[in-house]
C-alpha cells in the first residue's frame, strides 16, 4: 500500500488580486476533484465570490458546491486609511444567489485597549496570525476565513472546505475559534505566492529573472528563482 500523495502547488510569482481567477479555478476544480463541497473565499470588495458565481456556479459541474463569502468586520480601519467596502450591488447580487456574506472581528485581529499603555488584547492571537505570514500574507486570512464561517454555524467541526483569497487557497479540515489549537488543520496547500511581494517586501519575480538578492536585516539573501519556464505550471 502507497503510503504517500503526489499533490500539486501552484506557485505565482507574486501577491496579489491578479492571480485571483487562477487561484479561483485550482479552487473549483480542486473541490471537485477531491469531493468538497464548500468554498469559503475572504474577500474585501467582493469580487472573489461575483467571479465565482458568474464563471464557476452557473456550471453544472459545480453546482453542487456551496459559496461563502467572508470580508472585514463592518467600519474596519485600516492604517492607510484605505476605505475597503463591498458595494450595495455587490452585496444585492450575493443575497439574489444565495451566498451569505459574513462579517465578524477576525480572529487573530486585536482588541484595542482604551489607553495606549495598557496594552493590547487579544495579542496571542494577533502573534499566530504573524507566524502564518511566513507562508504569505493571505494565508492568515484563508484560516480565519474558516474560522469565522464555522463560528456562525456554516462549516461543521471537523468538515473539510476549501479556503480562499486573492492569491492563496488551503484545503483544511475546519473548526470554530475556541478549537483552533486542538481541531483545525490546513490538510493541503493548493495554491501560493512564491515571493512575498507585499508582506515581506520582496521584488516581483518573472519566469526569465535573472539571479539577484534582496537586503534583509543584517545582510542580503539570494532570491530563490523559479523553476525554468518549461517547467512552468500552464496557466
Amino acid at each position: 500500500m502507497p503510503n504517500s500523495y503526489n499533490g500539486v502547488i501552484e506557485y505565482f510569482f507574486h501577491e496579489g488580486k491578479e492571480n485571483l481567477e487562477d487561484c479561483l479555478r485550482i479552487a473549483f476544480e480542486t473541490a471537485v476533484s477531491r469531493d468538497v463541497k464548500t468554498i469559503v473565499i475572504f474577500t474585501g470588495i467582493g469580487q472573489g465570490p461575483r467571479i465565482a458565481i458568474e464563471k464557476y456556479l452557473s456550471q453544472p459541474r459545480f453546482k453542487e458546491i456551496q459559496l461563502i463569502a467572508v470580508t472585514f468586520p463592518y467600519g474596519q480601519r485600516f492604517k492607510d486609511g484605505a476605505h475597503i467596502e463591498i458595494s450595495p450591488k455587490t452585496l444585492d447580487f450575493l443575497v439574489e444567489n444565495g451566498v451569505p456574506l459574513l462579517r465578524a472581528h477576525l480572529p487573530f485581529a486585536p482588541i484595542a485597549a482604551h489607553y495606549r499603555q495598557h496594552g493590547i488584547l487579544g495579542q496571542d492571537l494577533t502573534l499566530i496570525g504573524n507566524a502564518l505570514s511566513i507562508f504569505g500574507g493571505s494565508m492568515s486570512l484563508c484560516v480565519q476565513a474558516a474560522l469565522v464561517a464555522s463560528d456562525a454555524g456554516y462549516l461543521e467541526l471537523g468538515q473539510h472546505a476549501i479556503c480562499l483569497t486573492s492569491d492563496t487557497a488551503i484545503l483544511a479540515r475546519t473548526s470554530p475559534t475556541q478549537d483552533f489549537l486542538t481541531d483545525f488543520i490546513v490538510r493541503e496547500i493548493l495554491c501560493k505566492p512564491m515571493a512575498l511581494t507585499v508582506v515581506k517586501h520582496e521584488k516581483r519575480l518573472t519566469p526569465l529573472q535573472e539571479p539577484t538578492t534582496v537586503e534583509i536585516s543584517g545582510g542580503t539573501t539570494p532570491v530563490l528563482l523559479p523553476p525554468e519556464s518549461g517547467d512552468q505550471p500552464s496557466e
